[in-house]
């Protein structure tokens, strides 16, 4: 999994591309909203249209991820998820917990919204 990052106002935007399938890009993700969290960047929204494929350890990563944020008041919000990366999200019965949006903007101006 390649991740390339971007800053729309104080929100981080990682847009993810490959799989969430675990193991070593699971390291890479939590290390970089590690660093997201010391350079006082908690709020981090995820580009995931390029993301093919998730499985359980992927749903790991996400959950792992938002619970480091929120731990350090900040969050994280979904965007542009493909059916594929959705399905897993609303089958799990995650979906009222994880923010998920239809576009980066809208999951960024949530943030402004009250988030």
């Amino acid at each position: 999994m390649k991740i390339k990052e971007s800053r729309k106002g104080n929100v981080l935007v990682l847009t993810l591309d490959g799989e969430l399938m675990g193991g070593d890009e699971s390291k890479a993700f939590q290390e970089r909203l590690y660093k997201a969290i010391r350079d006082k960047e908690p709020r981090v929204v995820l580009d995931m249209a390029g993301v093919g494929w998730m499985n359980s350890s992927g749903l790991g990563m996400l959950m792992a991820g938002l619970t480091s944020l929120r731990s350090s008041e900040g969050d994280l919000r979904l965007a542009c998820l493909p059916d594929r990366v959705k399905r897993p999200i609303l089958i799990a019965k995650l979906d009222c917990v994880l923010s998920m949006f239809d576009s980066v903007d809208a999951a960024v101006k949530s943030y402004e919204a009250g988030g």
